[in-house]
């Protein structure tokens, strides 16, 4: 009788959670990237439908978004890309209550962490913001995009706030039970890819100095000088060695610098000869001592024209910010590692370890503007770096649940053991199937954002694109003071993501 309880309950088991447990993310974003870098956007639109089914989570609107940009329906895309916002507010809501993220999700302790809702990484929360203001900027909704901006700053703050409560409780809870979260602890784990000075430089696994460089840019745009100053800042501290964030913020002085009204300087007016009639001084002096009648009769002279600073757009120059993108974000994938844990010897655990798509291997290097001179193009975010950043970050909760998962699978195993030897395998054989880390992220955000700030005369132009595999050329459409012009590179493909072409 025992018997058939045990095999039920994990048939129920599976049935329960076989979707979940044994999807697999990585395939589906690799078929999505395939079709995408061979220019086939509507193509991976129905493979997504297709393969996500029913199944609407925030990934599902996270990628199809992406998919929809690509094709410039920016209508569809905001739609699409509220409604992943709108998931993440209600995540946002919940952690206000709930705090730190360890102990959630029994699916996650009994079975894998990819029974646990998918809630974004936190670069994926800031970023999402962030994608959403650029949607709106190309649909012309430039009131919206700044509500997006502004959305991110108040995202960035309770992440931090979470963050730091996550890191207490995985401490707490490892040394209560007596775990290890060392990453050193994890012998034959790449460490190594967490550990290089691109990685661990970054000042944190969320924030990223595009979101608040193209922050400054907006605000600016629209007049708002402190706080274009306040993101410009924080876009610094992010990045310290970029000289062009630098620039953003040292330029502000002289782009907001206004004429003088006239914009003319006033030559010293020549005194005349002093003759007999001329040295009785009328008793009302005039300027620096001379007579009225002295400056009424001097001649009139040509006003010096002021000279502007260069740094200001003459009436038909455009202040417009290239973005370009490339590639597509590391995808994850699992490696299991041997974890002793307490009281339940040394239990086979997965662990999810982040590998560079190769489609990425195609960079963006510089651009070639209509009067044939070349900007380089400078890499102010990297997706790569600061996805690996974030599961450095993460890595100790994950130890956490892992250990607790191992905990619990272990001691089941041995009751069953105890009960039947057939029983005993069943159970080993499930728990090994079932074994899999998290590979759940948000594949097609770009690898590598890179910038270039350039005056530009406003209409229709043609740029190149040095890329490496060769240049690339693209139509733009320069129009108003500011511009932000989007374009994305993966593979061969490009896509100019400006809407008004």
């Amino acid at each position: 009788m025992k018997k058939k309880r045990s095999y039920a309950l994990f048939a129920a088991f599976l049935t329960l959670n076989g979707c979940a447990t044994f999807r697999s993310y990585n395939s589906e974003t690799q078929t999505l990237v395939s079709s995408i870098a061979t220019g086939q956007v509507d193509q991976a639109i129905t493979e997504h439908e297709a393969k996500t089914g029913s199944d609407k989570d925030l990934l599902y609107f996270m990628e199809k978004g992406e998919l929809q940009r690509l094709k410039k329906l920016y209508p569809e895309t905001i739609a699409t890309w509220t409604e992943a916002d709108q998931i993440i507010a209600q995540w946002e809501s919940e952690a206000k209550i709930s705090g730190a993220k360890v102990g959630q999700a029994v699916g996650s302790v009994v079975v894998n962490d990819k029974l646990r809702r998918y809630d974004g990484e936190d670069y994926e929360k800031v970023m999402l913001s962030t994608r959403l203001a650029l949607a709106c900027l190309a649909a012309g909704k430039t009131e919206d995009a700044l509500v997006e901006i502004k959305k991110t700053w108040e995202r960035e703050n309770l992440i931090k706030t979470l963050h730091e409560k996550d890191i207490d409780e995985a401490e707490n809870t490892a040394k209560e039970k007596g775990y290890k979260t060392k990453s050193e602890d994890l012998k034959g784990y790449p460490i190594a890819t967490l550990n290089s000075p691109d990685v661990t430089n970054l000042k944190n696994g969320y924030q990223n100095a595009f979101s608040h460089y193209l922050s400054g840019f907006l605000y600016e745009a629209a007049g708002e000088e402190s706080l274009a100053a306040a993101s410009y800042r924080t876009a610094i501290e992010l990045q310290p060695s970029l000289g062009v964030l630098k620039d953003g913020l040292m330029g502000m002085d002289n782009r907001f610098a206004k004429p003088a009204i006239p914009a003319v300087a006033q030559q010293e007016k020549p005194t005349l000869p002093v003759t007999k009639a001329s040295t009785k001084k009328s008793k009302k002096k005039g300027k620096k001592g001379k007579s009225v009648q002295q400056i009424a009769a001097a001649p009139i002279s040509a006003p010096v024209p002021v000279q502007t600073s260069p740094f200001i757009a003459p009436s038909n120059e455009s202040d417009v910010l290239f973005v370009v993108e490339t590639g597509v974000a590391p995808f994850k994938k699992s490696i299991m590692i041997p974890l002793p844990i307490p009281y339940a010897g040394v239990v086979p655990i997965s662990f999810p370890v982040l590998e560079t798509n190769p489609i990425s291997a195609n960079k963006a290097a510089s651009i070639t503007l209509p009067n044939n001179s070349t900007m380089q193009l400078t890499t102010i975010t990297s997706i790569e770096n600061l996805s690996r950043r974030s599961l450095k970050d993460n890595l100790p909760s994950i130890m956490v649940r892992a250990a607790i998962r191992g905990a619990v699978k272990g001691a089941s195993q041995a009751a069953v053991y105890r009960q039947s030897l057939l029983a005993g395998l069943v159970v080993n054989a499930v728990n090994v199937a079932t074994e899999q880390a998290d590979e759940r992220t948000w594949g097609l955000l770009p690898a590598e954002i890179t910038i270039a700030r350039v005056k530009l005369p406003e209409g229709k132009s043609t740029i190149k694109i040095q890329t490496s595999q060769g240049m690339k050329e693209v139509t733009v459409n320069v129009s108003g003071k500011h511009v932000v012009i989007p374009i994305r590179l993966i593979g061969n493909s490009i896509y100019n993501l400006q809407a008004n072409l």
